[in-house]
């Protein structure tokens, strides 16, 4: 089956294959003018992936990367009309190759997915410790994905029998995550609050074991007739340091967004999560270098804004003054807390 990873590896065979680029790499921005295996300046002509959003859609999957080709411009500036004209002839190619390449011997990755039509092909000019220019191709590729509850890597977890809809609280969805997380064989820890103690477990007070599922609160939105909750959910792991891991990192902390986002929307019976659900790459560096995927969702719940549910006792109208007194009178039992 074609993951992440996959579509990275051919975006390197075709480098690869390509006549006049002599190197490719992958990652953030940080690394273009270091080959992460050699630890020098690449030859150039060079092609670089910097993983983009990735849309958790109705049917499909639509990853978006930033494809530079660059190349050396000489220290006059002499060829830099030649350097522009050819890297955008690559950019030409690469598209090219990723439209029409419905054999084997053309590569086959038309079979799996597509390149979506229209990408944006912007110049740059960047000074680095050599001059490089060149294009960058904002490109989206779509992939036809079956959200299929029956392959979720997931064992001893009972999925939730429906609840009705007033009863279901936010302590409660936080713990349909956290079970979901315990029977994921590739979560090895889980966390909820701010951005803050995503590297602190907030239990034993140490670092977490990798990988991490950490929840993130976000607004909640009273809704006519529903609830409609947003969370930002990021799964992270550790990069070793020579990042000689990143590739299996992103691709598996994507594997396991797509399994969380599976499992809410196929599997949960008491609310649901909204399509397209939006996927972020990031790369932290905390006390150690952290990788992975944040995604930003919404969940949606039915609710009866029912006065007969709400713990209140009866009114009584009181005066300002009698309700005053009332409070300050409450106020002296504060102590006794």
């Amino acid at each position: 089956m074609v993951n992440y990873k996959t579509i990275i590896q051919d975006l390197s065979g075709i480098a690869y294959y390509h006549n006049q680029i002599n190197s490719f790499g992958y990652g953030d921005l940080t690394q273009i003018t270091m080959d992460i295996d050699t630890k020098q300046e690449p030859l150039y002509t060079k092609m670089y992936v910097v993983p983009g959003q990735v849309q958790l859609a109705q049917n499909r999957l639509l990853y978006n990367f930033s494809i530079i080709i660059l190349d050396q411009i000489k220290d006059d500036y002499s060829n830099q009309q030649d350097v522009m004209s050819d890297t955008l002839e690559i950019c030409k190619d690469i598209f090219t190759i990723l439209y029409q390449s419905y054999t084997a011997e053309w590569g086959g990755f038309s079979l799996d997915y597509t390149p979506l039509w229209s990408p944006s092909v912007s110049p740059f000019l960047e000074r680095f410790e050599t001059v490089l220019g060149g294009w960058t191709i904002n490109l989206t590729i779509e992939q036809p994905f079956d959200y299929n509850i029956c392959v979720l890597p997931t064992s001893g977890y009972t999925i939730p029998i429906p609840r009705s809809y007033n009863q279901i609280t936010y302590y409660q969805i936080i713990e349909d995550f956290k079970g979901f997380s315990n029977a994921h064989p590739q979560i090895n820890s889980f966390g909820f609050g701010d951005i803050t103690q995503l590297t602190m477990d907030i239990n034993t007070q140490q670092s977490p074991i990798y990988t991490k599922l950490y929840i993130i609160p976000s607004d909640t939105v009273l809704d006519q007739n529903q609830l409609t909750y947003n969370f930002q959910i990021i799964v992270a792991d550790r990069l070793k340091d020579d990042y000689s891991n990143q590739k299996d990192v992103m691709n598996d902390t994507l594997e396991i967004m797509k399994d969380v986002f599976t499992f809410l929307y196929l599997s949960i019976p008491d609310f649901e999560s909204e399509w397209d659900a939006i996927v972020e790459p990031f790369l932290e560096r905390y006390e150690d270098v952290l990788a992975g995927w944040t995604m930003t969702l919404t969940i949606t719940q039915p609710f009866d804004y029912n006065r007969c549910n709400v713990p209140e006792r009866p009114f009584t109208n009181k005066k300002w003054y009698e309700l005053a007194e009332l409070w300050n009178t409450i106020s002296k039992n504060w102590k006794d807390v």
